[in-house]
């Protein structure tokens, strides 16, 4: 009896070693297996990095804000294990610009990928104010620039990327949104990335489909699918919105007047679609800012591109 009681207790000892050495293995397993997170998107934290942003201050192309806020981007995605690029180009002899591109995935020779961008700049006037006074102001941009941006950083953390088997690029350029200007044109940072998507980013290269994303956190946002010749695309968003149980989205038409991501893109052939919602009453004005933003509003947008990209982001 004393035996068997000796080695009973010998097995118990025994037993928890080998569960304190498998728990241990699995915690070990979580810091050096796959990187990637499996935590669902959040439209609390999307908007927290939209109001990060605007503390800033205007991202004007060019200004101290404009660095801090490329920085602070580059050294979040960086962190978030993507590979990031800062690619510059010139606005004039004494200023240059930096779109900033993040990747995750293999490429276009192992599977399908997937271009997901926006501006980060904001514009240097907020000439469509009522205000007459304050129309040479910089915009604050929080739905004009910082909401696309703040919708793209949560999907870094959260985007499953080796599940789908899929490459993604998060693009943010700079120098979008200043057209109509003395001295400026719209869609300078797009127009740069189109043109040396080949040399500058050849994981890039070959998209099965571009999404431009701008305008998307108002409260009572009216987010249009624009889209030239790509409404397959439009298709299997709103069938993804459906099935998450978010009703009719992407609605529209909406007036597009101005050269924009969505030009650049489709003019190399790409298949692409803007998400924006172009008739947002405060863009270029003063009153951009954080209270015209809705945490729900990015939620929605950002559980259906999460959903269908890990999906496999297929469009027929």
């Amino acid at each position: 009896m004393r035996t068997f009681r000796y080695y009973s207790v010998e097995l118990v000892l025994v037993a928890i070693l080998g569960g304190a050495v498998a728990y241990f293995g699995y915690l070990l397993y979580g810091l050096l297996g796959p990187s990637y997170s499996l935590e669902p998107f959040s439209g609390e934290r999307a908007r927290y990095y939209l109001g990060q942003q605007l503390s800033f201050g205007p991202r004007v192309p060019g200004s101290e804000a404009s660095v801090q806020t490329r920085d602070w981007l580059s050294a979040d995605l960086s962190e978030r294990l993507w590979d990031v690029i800062i690619q510059p180009y010139a606005l004039s002899d004494s200023v240059t610009l930096n779109n900033i591109i993040a990747q995750k995935g293999d490429g276009p020779e192992t599977g399908p990928v997937i271009i997901l961008s926006t501006h980060y700049d904001s514009r240097i006037a907020s000439d469509r104010d009522a205000d007459e006074e304050k129309r040479s102001i910089p915009t604050p941009g929080a739905n004009a620039g910082a909401s696309g941006t703040a919708l793209l950083l949560e999907l870094a953390r959260v985007l499953d990327v080796e599940k789908s088997n899929v490459t993604v690029c998060l693009v943010f350029f700079d120098g979008e949104d200043n057209g109509g200007l003395p001295g400026w044109q719209y869609a300078l940072g797009s127009e740069t990335f189109v043109q040396r998507l080949a040399t500058d980013t050849p994981r890039c290269s070959s998209p099965s489909v571009a999404i431009y994303l701008d305008l998307v956190a108002a409260a009572d946002a009216n987010i249009a699918a624009v889209e030239p010749d790509s409404q397959s695309i439009v298709d299997a968003l709103r069938e993804t919105a459906h099935k998450l149980g978010y009703g009719e989205q992407f609605r529209g038409p909406q007036v597009r007047d101005e050269v924009d991501a969505l030009t650049h893109f489709t003019e190399a052939g790409i298949p692409a679609v803007m998400l924006a919602d172009l008739g947002y009453d405060y863009r270029h004005t003063t009153s951009d800012t954080l209270d015209k933003t809705e945490a729900s509003t990015l939620q929605q947008l950002g559980d259906i591109l999460k959903s269908w990209i890990e999906a496999g982001a297929e469009f027929r």
